[in-house]
């Protein structure tokens, strides 16, 4: 995910405590947030680069270099792009053989949750540059979305962004569905005419940049512009869509939203009245790092 969310403690928020120093690290599209958990406490580590596994060539060779600098006892990763048990377990045994340090990979949906409600049961859904749930009841897990910008990603702010260029092309041929405002707006963020955006997002498709940057434009743009108002509700509804899918399979858990996306007004509000979510107790690196300390108090003891 790696996008802004609730601080690492919230006022008097106590995480729970567990022996060593737990690295906790949160990848995605805009970059790689990292904290040290020791004693209850967390400390921030220097951020590291945009991280996607199935998009960043070399991304385990950084995950290293951040895990051997922290001199942890043990690390916990929330990666977008990991899809299958098999992959994260494999994952986890690479990095620990190549680290010395017992290292727990799951998805980036995986740590949000675990972050959002502190281990306890519940469905979080990110909306960062793409768009993913994880819930867990206390027995069971289920997972939605996480389908990449190509096939999914639906109410992400790479979403939000094709829909804006949509709309401003869909206006300058002068058919419906667009605005002027809409129009002007992308090409004030881009810094460029539609022929030449179109050129850099076909020709390089996996540099997601390009697209997700408009998504504060248009969500800040939908207080005026009609046409921006209904892609930031569309977003919100398929962000929705997301947390209710999760709940017709796990049952009533509570809800939570995480990701940059969220902190658009316009969205949050659409989101938190479809599915009475509430923001995180703890970030996803936070979450990352009980995953991490849970796993190795298993292999302690035994588990």
């Amino acid at each position: 995910m790696s996008q802004p969310g609730p601080t690492a403690t919230s006022g008097n928020l106590t995480l729970p405590h567990m022996p060593g120093r737990i690295l906790g690290i949160d990848a995605g599209g805009s970059g790689t947030r990292v904290i040290l958990l020791q004693n209850g406490t967390v400390a921030r580590r220097p951020d590291g680069p945009p991280m996607n596994a199935l998009l960043t060539d070399g991304f385990a060779g950084h995950l290293r270099q951040i895990i051997e600098a922290a001199d942890a006892t043990a690390a916990g990763i929330g990666m977008p792009g990991v899809r299958q048990a098999g992959q994260a377990r494999d994952l986890s045994e690479a990095l620990t053989r190549q680290t010395g340090c017992p290292v727990h990979v799951t998805g980036d949906a995986d740590s949000a949750r675990a972050g959002a409600f502190l281990g306890a049961p519940g469905v979080a859904v990110i909306a960062g540059t793409g768009s993913m749930a994880s819930g867990w009841n206390g027995e069971s897990s289920a997972r939605a979305g996480g389908h990449g910008f190509l096939l999914g990603d639906e109410g992400g702010a790479y979403w939000i962004g094709r829909a804006a260029v949509r709309a401003a092309l869909r206006w300058e041929d002068g058919m419906g569905g667009g605005s002027e405002r809409i129009h002007r707006a992308v090409i004030q963020a881009t810094g460029q005419g539609l022929d030449a955006l179109i050129s850099e997002v076909c020709t390089r498709p996996a540099e997601r940049d390009r697209l997700t940057a408009l998504a504060p434009a248009i969500t800040a743009l939908a207080a005026e512009d009609p046409e921006a108002r209904k892609i930031a509700l569309r977003a919100a509804e398929h962000l929705a869509d997301l947390a209710e899918v999760i709940r017709r399979r796990l049952g009533p858990l509570p809800v939570a939203g995480a990701g940059r996306v969220f902190s658009a007004p316009v969205i949050w509000d659409r989101f938190a009245d479809l599915t009475g979510a509430v923001r995180p107790l703890a970030a996803a690196t936070v979450g990352a790092a009980l995953l991490a300390g849970q796993q190795a108090g298993q292999r302690v003891n035994g588990g």
